[in-house]
């Protein structure tokens, strides 16, 4: 294996998407706020442009993984 290469740990081993991913989570309080609205006002959720849903669904599902992962979803800037 080339110099270079020898150094990355992920080529010997799958890479841990999702841990990584859990570990970079950040609490966005747009994103706290947007999901209280789809909750308490869903006709005015419905009418938002399809980005604002779409990022809410990936927000979303971060959160979740990184709960999995043991971290604390609930504290700002984690």
């Amino acid at each position: 294996m080339s110099n270079p290469l020898s150094g990355v740990d992920f080529l010997d081993d799958f890479a841990d998407k999702d841990r990584n991913r859990a570990m970079d989570f950040k609490r966005e309080e747009r994103m706290e706020q947007l999901a209280s609205l789809r909750d308490s006002r869903p006709d005015v959720f419905d009418r938002m442009g399809p980005t604002a849903r779409i990022s809410l669904g990936y927000y979303e599902n971060d959160k979740k993984n990184a709960a999995a992962h043991g971290v604390d979803v609930n504290k700002g800037n984690n």
